[in-house]
């Protein structure tokens, strides 16, 4: 599909706050409501808005500490790691990356029982480094509008 500055723009929009009505949004950039829906119809059929969701503050539902785990497995290794990933409750996200380590997984965790648990499983299979998160003073959802101008 090809987008738009009209598509970027709700985009955009749509994630910085998926909540906000279609008619609001269409008002800020010239679209009228019924335009706006279908917009926002194509771009879904078309896949490139893949969903939406809430953001959950972990700290408020008492997950204090986020970890990121860095793994280093062999080829071999791979496909069990991605079913260990789907299946552990505290792993949030997990990339395939190049270089020395073969993925960066971030997870969220209770307390640091929790964290031995889930770097034991991790380690079952291939060598780990763990670091705890300190702070996220920066945290984007990426916007396609921001990428587009790169």
């Amino acid at each position: 599909m090809k987008l738009d500055k009209k598509d970027l723009l709700i985009l955009e929009a749509l994630q910085r706050d998926a909540r906000q009505s279609l008619a609001a949004i269409g008002k800020r950039i010239g679209l009228s409501q019924p335009a706006m829906s279908e917009r926002v119809r194509k771009l879904e059929d078309a896949g490139v808005i893949d969903g939406y969701g809430a953001r959950v503050n972990l700290r408020a539902v008492g997950i204090g500490l986020q970890a990121i785990i860095r793994i280093q497995t062999t080829h071999a290794g791979i496909a069990k790691y991605v079913k260990l990933f789907e299946e552990m409750p505290e792993v949030l996200e997990a990339d395939r990356v190049t270089g020395e380590d073969c993925f960066i997984v971030r997870c969220a965790i209770a307390e640091p029982k929790d964290l031995e648990r889930v770097v034991d499983a991790l380690a079952a299979h291939g060598g780990v480094t763990t670091s705890l998160v300190l702070s996220s003073p920066v945290r984007k959802t990426a916007t396609v509008l921001a990428a587009r101008r790169a």
